[in-house]
C-alpha cells in the first residue's frame, strides 16, 4: 500500500483479518472500542475511518453508545458499552492530498527548537531548517 494512503488517510489494512467485506463490521466493533477516544472527562461517540481489503477501499462509519460513571474526584469516566451503527460503503481509491510549501520564522530557544522538531516529525510533517 502506498505511504501517503497511511500518512494522510489513515487507511487500515489488516490481511490476517480483513479478508472480505462482510468482516467489516465485526473487525470495526473491536477496533473502533480500542481506538475511539473515550477517558475521564471526554468521549468520541462518532468516527469514520477507511480500509482496504484486496484492491478495494471501503468507508466505514461507526456510531457507539456512551457509558459513563461519577467519579469520586474529577470529571465522569466514559467508555464504550456498545455500537448503534457500525456502516459501511465501497469508495474509490483515495487520491493523494495536494502538499504545499509554507515558511516560517520563529525565534526559539535550543529546548524549544527540540521540542518543535519533535512535533513535526511524530506528526510526518516534513522540514529543512535554517539557522
Amino acid at each position: 500500500m502506498e505511504k501517503y494512503l497511511i500518512e494522510q488517510y489513515g487507511v487500515i489494512e489488516d490481511e490476517g483479518y480483513l479478508k472480505e467485506e462482510s468482516d467489516i463490521e465485526d473487525y470495526f466493533e473491536d477496533y473502533a472500542r480500542e481506538n475511539m477516544d473515550c477517558g475521564q472527562g471526554y468521549f468520541q461517540d462518532e468516527a469514520e475511518f477507511i480500509c482496504k481489503i484486496g484492491d478495494k477501499f471501503y468507508e466505514v462509519y461507526v456510531s457507539a453508545e456512551i457509558e459513563s460513571a461519577k467519579q469520586d474526584i474529577g470529571d465522569r469516566l466514559y467508555w464504550i458499552g456498545g455500537f448503534n451503527e457500525i456502516s459501511y460503503r465501497e469508495i474509490e481509491k483515495p487520491k493523494p492530498k495536494p502538499e504545499e510549501t509554507v515558511m516560517f520564522e520563529m525565534n526559539l530557544t535550543k529546548s524549544k527548537r527540540r521540542l518543535l522538531a519533535d512535533f513535526l516529525r511524530d506528526n510526518g510533517v516534513s522540514y529543512k531548517e535554517k539557522i
